[in-house]
């Protein structure tokens, strides 16, 4: 069994999340909860150039998201 990876918001990513209506919100904290069992589904992109950085859309919602060790820790989120 794989162990779960620790998801962390940082502060600029949590600030974008408040200003997200409260569906999308709780949206986004699925989509992150998710990432604690699988940090790369199937569509997630790995940003060239930038170890352990990737970037998942889903819904208009775009997370743009580090993976060190047993951690990933969301950078950023943002609506296309």
């Amino acid at each position: 069994m794989t162990t779960p990876y620790n998801v962390k918001i940082a502060p600029t990513a949590y600030q974008q999340l408040k200003t997200f209506p409260s569906k999308q919100q709780k949206f986004i904290i699925r989509l992150a909860e998710a990432l604690s069992i699988n940090p790369r589904p199937e569509g997630t992109t790995k940003i060239e150039g930038m170890t352990g950085l990737y970037s998942e859309t889903v819904h208009h919602i775009q997370l743009i998201y580090k993976i060190e060790d047993q951690e990933v820790l969301i950078l950023l989120i943002k609506a296309d």
